[in-house]
């Protein structure tokens, strides 16, 4: 009795254990869970007292989590992003419980956003979702997944144009075979078929070749700029290259484009009538495609007479455009051609551009010109100023073809004159001495300086320092400023400072002398220099500078002390001028004191 009343109460008290169990495990965790056995670990996918977390499922599947943030995939569908994780992938069955399980054959690929279409529909899962297939190195490891794929074609499909045409597969190809490519649209390239191109093979363009053991044909790359990219040249480049010119893409014998041909692109650009002419009159047609337009190769330009006949019979050469024009042979309008430096009369200068008719006013335009001087042809424009020495020289002793205006008299013809050039006179212009009112002078102008310069200082100065207005006696042909006059001749010689100064620091220019005064001129210190010692040496209503001051500079080199009231002495002898001679202010005016009334010592000693 006593034994089983033990047992009931074992089994009383163990109780609560069992039930405790009971509630906090459901089961044991599938193999890919085991690590989180235990009732220590439940709180990594649970919430206390709630269900399974879908925010701690995607903790740990990162790899998920990563495909829905970016909008990609099945969990991140609308029909599977709001169901919670536990609903598809529930736990607690058993370690060998499988936690991905859905029906392969009724699964909805159109939910992964990449709906199978055509030949995919027939294939097994496992023909593409397959480790080689997967491009993340970390689901790649995985025993066993749907994740990682790639939508690009080339992630399953060995890319048989080795990226020569991009990775979008889908612009040429369709789902349904590869081959023949249906969405492909010739035109839609940089060569848009028309024409025979139209019905040209494939492979006659776009060649295959084998590398490394495998065949390649080559889509992209293929020359096309021009037609002889594939095509032959029968004109061995004669002609060009640009074969639509002539040639349209319906046949080569096809001619009805010939129009179309640029000739000025040719050595023989066509001009006047033989814009005209049509091409049978001047090429053979009846000929082998190597020779056709070409018999006229290698004849120069101006060798008319190989087509028309020369009615000069070679009198005047073979160029025909020296004369002539491709308007009209009776036309000779224009003569530009025409090189006039074949006959005795080469022309240069202003004379290229004068029209033949000018000088040649024969209608036949071969009666002899005379030509020897230029007065046969043109007025004399200085009107018989040079009548003297006429028979001499010509109008080409000064001036050049290239027109009248300017000279080309310079200076060393200047100086056989009865004025050579010299000085400033040698930049002057012609125009500021011979040309008067409008009209070249050349004659009886004056040789004086006055003859061509205002004289300034006319009444200014006295007659003698300049006779007959004679401006050279002060100044030079170099510049104005620059003169010789020699002042030591005058009442007032020039020393020290005075002979460094320019003429205007003295001979100021004013109101009554615009120029400066030269005559009557004052020769004391005090008429050009302010008395700064405020009169204290005036004598009889005048200062006599020199007394003390040199010419050299304000220095008292002729000052001596003892001529004065007060004879320096002893100590006196040594003390410096300031030190008596103070700056004082009398009258509002601020000046040194050097005349004393008082010589007592108390005056300046206390």
């Amino acid at each position: 009795m006593l034994k089983q009343k033990l047992i009931y109460f074992l089994a009383f008290a163990l109780l609560p254990t069992f039930r405790l169990e009971a509630q906090l495990s459901a089961g044991p965790l599938s193999n890919a869970h085991k690590d989180l056995e235990g009732l220590s670990n439940c709180t990594k996918c649970h919430e206390i007292g709630n269900k399974v977390s879908n925010s701690r499922c995607l903790d740990c599947h990162r790899e998920i989590k990563a495909s829905m943030d970016r909008n990609r995939g099945y969990h991140a569908s609308a029909e599977v992003r709001p169901k919670d994780c536990a609903q598809c992938h529930s736990d607690h069955h058993g370690r060998n419980f499988d936690m991905v399980r859905f029906d392969e054959k009724q699964f909805n690929h159109n939910l992964t956003n990449y709906p199978l279409t055509g030949a995919h529909k027939q294939i097994d899962c496992r023909q593409c979702h397959q480790p080689d297939h997967i491009a993340d190195q970390n689901i790649k490891q995985r025993r066993e997944t749907f994740m990682g794929m790639d939508t690009k074609c080339a992630s399953c499909h060995k890319d048989v144009h080795r990226t020569t045409l991009g990775n979008d597969c889908a612009k040429c190809h369709t789902t349904n075979d590869f081959a023949p490519a249906s969405q492909f649209n010739h035109d839609k390239t940089n060569f848009a078929l028309s024409g025979k191109h139209k019905n040209v093979q494939c492979i006659e363009c776009h060649r295959k070749e084998t590398v490394n053991g495998t065949v390649f044909q080559h889509f992209d790359g293929v020359l096309f700029k021009n037609c002889n990219n594939c095509h032959d040249d029968p004109h061995q480049n004669n002609l060009g290259n640009n074969c639509k010119e002539c040639h349209t893409e319906q046949t080569f014998s096809d001619w009805s484009t010939l129009t179309r041909f640029n000739h000025n692109k040719t050595p023989f650009a066509l001009k006047g009538k033989h814009k005209q002419t049509a091409c049978k009159e001047c090429h053979k047609a009846d000929v082998a495609p190597s020779l056709v337009f070409q018999d006229r190769l290698g004849i120069p330009n101006e060798r008319c007479d190989q087509c028309h006949r020369d009615v000069h019979e070679g009198a005047f050469g073979a160029n025909c455009s020296q004369c002539h024009t491709e308007n009209s042979f009776r036309g000779t309008a224009s003569l530009e051609g025409f090189d006039h430096d074949k006959t005795h009369f080469a022309l240069e200068g202003k004379h290229e551009a004068v029209d033949c008719k000018k000088c040649h006013t024969s209608s036949s335009m071969t009666d002899p010109v005379p030509h020897n001087k230029c007065a046969s042809c043109h007025s004399d424009h200085h009107e018989g100023q040079f009548s003297a020495v006429h028979n001499k020289m010509d109008c080409a002793t000064c001036h050049t073809v290239d027109g009248f205006s300017g000279s080309s008299f310079g200076v060393e013809q200047h100086a056989l004159t009865a004025f050579p050039l010299e000085g400033a006179h040698v930049a002057t212009p012609c125009f500021a001495c011979h040309l008067k009112n409008d009209r070249w002078v050349f004659k009886n102008i004056g040789s004086r300086c006055v003859d061509c310069h205002q004289d300034i200082h006319k009444g200014q100065i006295a007659e003698r320092w300049y006779p007959a207005q004679a401006c050279e006696q002060c100044h030079t042909v170099s510049s104005w400023r620059t003169n010789h006059f020699d002042h030591n001749k005058t009442a007032f010689a020039l020393q020290g400072a005075h002979t460094r100064q320019d003429c205007r620091a003295c001979h100021v220019p004013d109101e009554s002398y615009k120029y400066g005064q030269f005559a009557g001129k004052s020769s004391r210190c005090a008429d050009c220099h302010e008395d700064t010692h405020n009169g204290q040496f005036a004598a009889g209503g005048a200062v006599n500078c020199a007394q003390c001051h040199g010419f050299d500079a304000w220095a008292i080199p002729h000052f001596d002390h003892h001529k004065t009231r007060f004879k320096l002495d002893g100590k006196h002898a040594h003390v410096a001028c300031a030190a008596c001679h103070k700056t004082i202010q009398k009258n509002e005016v601020t000046f040194v004191q050097y005349k004393f009334d008082n010589f007592e010592c108390v005056t300046c000693h206390r």
